[in-house]
Order: C-alpha cells, then structure tokens, then sequence
C-alpha cells in the first residue's frame, strides 16, 4: 500500500462570482498518495479544475482516481461480503468457506488450510454452561481440525481476491459514514530515487461564499473644508468548509470571470428507446404641514444684488464692537475630548499600518493580495483591512422631490482618485466623531465620481410648484393629404426653498426630464444624468429664495385635407397667410385644391338630391303599383288605372334621367377625386 502524505493549504483566491481557487503543496519520498475530501456537490468544479504537478524532475503524478458517484449503499450491494456491526468475525468465516487461510494459534504456532466452517458446543464451567465457538479447518496434511476461537491470535486470508473485496467493503462502510464526503486521491510515482524529497502542487476550484466589502468613511471639519476624507475598506471572508484555514495567503479578485457547471461527476448513460408490449388501459395619527405662505422667497437671480446687506450688516456689527457700543460674548467653555482624539494624518497613518494588501490591474479584474498570512478557523469568518486611502469627498444636499418632497438627502460626492478599483459595498460615515450616517458604495474605476446619500436634511425645506401653458401656432408644414400645425407648450417649475440651518449648504438639484422638453430659462446651467436635469444652488444661513424653471416642448395639431370643406379651407389659407406661414406659390396650391374640393362638395350635394329624388319615385311608385293590384273591372276603377298607368310610366322616363344624371355625376366625381388627390400628393412643405 502506497504511503499516504498530508497536503498543506498554501493559498486561496477569492473571486465575486461564487468560485475560489484553492492552492495546496505537499512533501513526498518516493511512491505515495494525496487525499483530498469534498461534497458531492462540489465535485463537478474540483475534477473540471483539478491540477496535480510533481515539480521535480524527479517523479510524477501517474494518476487520479475519486470515488464513485454511487452511494454508499450502492456499492456495498456490488460486492459479495456483507458483514454486520455485532459477531463480525462469525459473520466473515461463514462467507468465505472455502477460502486458504493461516492462523496463529496463542503467540508462536502457525497453522495453514482451508475454512470448512463453524461449530458450536457445550462447555461447563463453574457449573455454568456455555457455548463454544470451533473453527473447522482442512489442514495442508488433509487433517481437520477443531480450534477454539478463544485460541486463535490472528487470521490471514491467502486468497488475493477476497482481500481486496474486504478492503473494499471496509472503504466503503467508512465512505457510509460521510454521506456528502467523496474522496479524491492523487497517486504519485518516483523515478527510482526514494530518497530525495518532492514538492508536490495540487490546486483546483471549489464554490465558496463571494467576498464582501465593507467601508468606513472618516472626516473631520478640517478635511470637509479641504473637500476629503478617508476611506478604510474590509473584507469579509468566510470559510465554510470542515478545513482549518492556517495562516494562508488570500487574493482577492474584484471582477467577473465566466463559470459554469458542468456535470463531469455523475456518470452518463446514453437513453435507448423503450418498446412496451401493447396494454389494455383501465378507467382514471395625521402630521400636520408647515405653512409657508407668510415667507419671503428671493428670487435666486437677485441674489447677487442682495448680498451687500448681510456684508454692510456684519461691518456695523464689527464697528460697534470696536468701539464698545456692543460687548463681545463670552468665550465658550471648551469643547469635550473627541472619542478619536488625534489628527487626521495620525489617524491615517494607525490605519494604513493595519492594511496589509497589494494591489494590481488584471485586465479585466482587479486584485486585492493580502500579503500577511490569515488563519480563518472552520466554520468561521473573518472581516480583513483591504485599503486605507485619502480620497475626494464633498458634503453636499441633492434634492428630488420624486424621493422626498420636502426635504433634501444628506450627501457625499466622492471621486475615486485612488489608483484602486473600490468593490460595491455598505459604508458608515463618521462626521466630526459621530455617526453621521449609512450608505452604499457602488463599484468604482478610477476616477469615477459617485454621490452617496447617507441622511435627510430635515432643516432644508423645499416646496414645488409646477404650472403649463399650450402657446399660438407658430408654424404648419404639408405632408400629402395632412396639414401639420406646430405650437410650443411651456412647463414652469418653481421650487421654493428655505435653509434653516446657519451654514452655507451647496444644493444639488434634480429636476425630472420630461420627454421632448427642454430647458429654455434658469439662472443656472443644468449638468445633464440619463432621467434628470441637475443644478447646483448655493444656500446662505436662513436664506428663503425661489428657483425657477422654464421648460418648452414643441407640438403638434394634424388635420386631413379631405375633411375639410371650400369655406374652413378658405378661411385656414387666410390664416396662414395672415400670419406669413406659407408664401404665394402655396397659396395659389391651396386655394386650387380648395376650389375643387368646393366642387367635389357641390357634385356631392347634386348627386346626393337626385338619389334622395330616386328614392323617393321608388317608394311612390312602390304605392302605386299597390294601388293597381286592388282595383276592379268598372269603369271608374278602369279609369283611375289609365291614370296610375300614366304617372308610372312618367315616373319610370325620369327614373331613367335620374340614372343617367348620377352615372355622369359619379364619373365626374371620380375625375375631380383623382385631380385633387394629385394636387393634395403633390404638397410638400416645412
């Protein structure tokens, strides 16, 4: 048997996509064997991934082998011994009769033959009766022989086969005990030199939890006025195997490589066509609003004429003191000692000193390397120092009144100025040594700027207002048989907003696009993101201002020629003309198609007068020949009968006029119809 050797966890690969990279080394001398053990679950990814490399010249890794994916149970029915937990040996010599053995009997007497079987007897002793076990053997002289098992010191079976179907049996009943477990050996093979030691590598892919990252963001005063802050970044590791992970190396890979699983594990058997003989088948409380009407709100354009007073008002103020006219007020008792009282390059510095990872570019991802071992009990988690770096960061308020009505979001605007690709991940900001907040931190490349919202800033308070206007036609364009009549519809926004606080605030405003509309008037320049249009206000201490928007989108009114007739055709062409939108060449077009259009109309109304006439003759003489049928022979009803006669056959002359009148009519129509659909097609105009 091959000697087994104990493989070391050297290194660990964490990437975001649910897949770790394990590294393991190992000693070996001569021939021997690796074991690893995984679940069932995890065996598709170790035998896609598994490598195994002898990294001498002076052997090699011969083979493989894992056990199979039948259970336990399974492959404990493939095989012919079946030997139970209680009288084991028993058990065993009844299955094996036949079988070449060699005993030794108490320490020195060796004896060999063959298992014939078992016998029990009676013995007394002590006036107590008890049974004895015999084994019956034919010895090599052909001699049977009984011998006491409570003689027999050991049992070797001579017959190769039937060792190896028990030491399969004992493999697999001790496989039976871990039901997810599956072992993996690795057979490595020398070239003749067993003295010299080895180094083997073994390393594979195994689903593991995804790292996570956590952040803290750190500013004081003095670093929001020089628009920074510090960024302290974790990661949370976790080993969920049933392996001690000892002072190992860990990469962490910020990215996502293409994974798959594929079903190597499981044995695969092609499925033939089944034909089954032919069956006969059977039957089968209310918060009240704070009012705002009595307040002041400056235009935000005035501003800047206004910001003299606030300046002469400080000026008098200084003068007064100066002069004794206003005593100062006494100096405030000292502030209390800051839980983290040090300054911030000190606290900067005890942070870096924690950090312990490398970083580098791979392409696609991005590689946080924890350069000092970790040691992550099983079981068990750890959260890792990844990165302490000074960044970008502004405090800022960002208004959108589709995620809160009245009052602004608290902020941060960072920019990643590192050279660091920073993992999505929660944050908590602290502000001056309290807890400032909660946010999260998506995923940044370097140099992108993301703004975090971390509060609501319940001191800033905004009203909205929104009022629309539909203006006069400004302009028709002709496109064949429509007319297009464009006017604009304006938007106003009014935002009405009043700081509270006794800071200057910097205010991020998004403002909603609305599809089609623009900005015509504001008195700041918007920047643009994909739905909103942002403007960046600055706020004095308890300053009521009002912010005005003008948005303007062009539309449109379509008529169809055809409905039209000669006169509101008529009184259109005055219109536009009136009002410069068409020149004379399509005046002169229009008034054609309207001149025919009247005609069409007045053929329209003939034709319809006639068939109203002919309908009317139909139904006359409908009554007439009613009239006929009911009359007798005398000579009255005989002369009432030359009458209807008479009136029928007028009627019938002017039937056939009135026929000939709408054939013509309808032909001239139909001629008129073509002649204005030509001039109508004709019509192309911007």
């Amino acid at each position: 048997m091959a000697e087994q050797n104990k493989l070391k966890f050297v290194k660990l690969i964490i990437f975001k996509h649910g897949i770790s990279y394990f590294i393991h080394q190992g000693k070996i001398k001569g021939n021997g064997i690796f074991e690893l053990e995984f679940k069932v679950e995890e065996m598709n990814d170790v035998l896609k991934s598994l490598f195994a490399l002898d990294t001498s010249d002076k052997g090699y890794i011969s083979f493989i082998s894992y056990d199979a994916a039948l259970e336990a149970s399974q492959l404990l029915k493939s095989i012919m011994l079946d030997i139970p937990d209680i009288d084991s040996f028993s058990s065993l010599i009844t299955q094996i009769k036949g079988a070449p053995i060699q005993l030794r009997i108490g320490t020195s007497q060796s004896i060999r033959g063959t298992i014939m079987g078992l016998e029990m007897i009676k013995k007394v002793i002590r006036e107590e009766t008890i049974m004895e076990k015999l084994l019956i053997i034919l010895q090599e002289d052909n001699t049977i022989a009984k011998i006491p098992f409570s003689e027999i010191s050991s049992l070797k079976i001579l017959n190769e086969d039937l060792n190896k179907e028990l030491k399969f049996f004992l493999d697999a009943s001790i496989a039976s005990k871990k039901k997810d477990s599956k072992k993996i050996t690795i057979h490595c093979k020398t070239h003749g030199e067993d003295s010299v030691e080895r180094e083997i590598l073994v390393s594979y892919l195994r689903e593991t939890p995804i790292w996570k990252t956590s952040y803290r963001i750190i500013m004081s005063k003095k670093q929001a006025q020089e628009e920074k802050c510090l960024l302290a970044g974790y990661a949370l590791i976790e080993n969920t195997t049933n392996d001690d992970w000892e002072d190992i190396e860990i990469t962490l890979i910020a990215g996502m490589p293409v994974s798959f699983i594929y079903d190597f594990y499981h044995p695969i058997f092609i499925e033939r066509p089944k034909i089954a003989p032919p069956k006969v088948h059977g039957a089968r409380p209310t918060e009240i609003e704070e009012g705002y009407e009595a307040e002041e709100f400056m235009d935000y354009e005035m501003k800047a004429e206004a910001e003299y007073m606030p300046r002469k008002k400080r000026a008098l103020e200084k003068a007064k003191i100066a002069t004794g006219a206003m005593a100062p007020k006494p100096a405030p008792p000292p502030a209390p000692k800051p839980l983290m009282a040090m300054d911030d390059k000190t606290l900067r510095d005890k942070l870096a000193a924690q950090t312990s990872a490398k970083t580098k570019a791979l392409g696609e991802l991005f590689e946080y390397n924890i350069t000092t071992p970790v040691t992550i009990l099983r079981k068990q988690s750890a959260l890792v120092p990844i990165l302490t770096e000074e960044i970008k960061a502004k405090r800022i308020l960002l208004y959108n009144k589709l995620e809160c009505e009245e009052h602004p979001n608290a902020c941060l605007e960072i920019e990643n100025n590192t050279e660091l690709a920073i993992e999505r991940g929660p944050v908590t900001i602290i502000y001056d040594n309290n807890l400032a907040g909660e946010a999260i931190i998506p995923f940044l490349n370097k140099c992108d700027v993301r703004i975090l919202n971390y509060a609501i800033e319940q001191a800033i308070v905004i009203f909205h207002e929104e009022t629309s206007q539909d203006l006069k036609i400004h302009k028709i364009s002709f496109k064949g048989a429509y007319c297009y009549e464009y006017y604009y519809s304006n938007t106003y926004s009014t935002y009405k907003i009043k700081n509270k606080t006794d800071e200057n605030k910097l205010l991020y405003l998004d403002h909603p696009k609305t599809s089609g509309y623009q900005i015509k008037e504001s008195p700041v320049e918007p920047e643009e993101t994909p739905n909103y249009w942002r403007f960046k206000l600055e706020l004095k201490p308890k300053e009521a201002l009002s912010f005005k928007i003008k948005e303007q989108k062009e539309n449109y009114y379509s008529h169809y020629l055809w409905n039209w007739d000669q006169d509101y055709f008529m009184s259109k062409i005055a219109f536009y003309t009136n009002q410069k939108f068409i020149d004379a060449e399509l005046e002169s077009k229009l008034k054609i198609i309207s001149e025919l259009l009247g005609k069409k109309n007045l053929l329209l109304k003939k034709k319809s007068t006639l068939e109203n006439e002919r309908g009317q003759m139909s139904k006359e003489q409908e009554r007439l020949r009613e009239n006929i049928s009911v009359l007798g022979t005398s000579t009255q009803e005989n002369r009432l009968r030359e009458n209807y006669v008479q009136k029928l056959s007028r009627q019938e002359q002017r039937f056939e006029e009135i026929s000939r009148e709408l054939k013509a009519l309808e032909q001239e129509i139909n001629e008129l119809e073509q002649h204005v659909e030509e001039k109508i097609n004709a019509l192309d105009f911007n």
